[in-house]
């Protein structure tokens, strides 16, 4: 993990490799464009805005934040390492 600074993570890992794996299948078969989902489609789908699609596909779903399920658990291990 890079840092724990900055505003906490909203999407999820599971989100991210979704997002992720749906641009590769973009990327893949352009010439099936129609059967595939569209960006707008996929983040009406998981619930974010398209500016959070674009968002992990730039940066490679590579965040500061851990992701929600995670942050308890981190919060808590950086804690600990503060306290010593």
């Amino acid at each position: 993990m890079k840092s724990t600074m900055g505003r906490p993570r909203r999407i999820t890992d599971e989100q991210v490799s979704i997002i992720l794996a749906w641009h590769e299948q973009i990327l893949t078969w352009k010439a099936l464009r129609g059967a595939l989902k569209t960006q707008r489609q996929l983040a009406r789908d998981l619930g974010v805005s398209t500016a959070t699609i674009s968002r992990v596909i730039a940066c490679r779903g590579l965040f500061k934040q851990p992701s929600p399920e995670r942050r308890g658990e981190e919060v808590a291990l950086r804690r600990r390492r503060l306290a010593r």
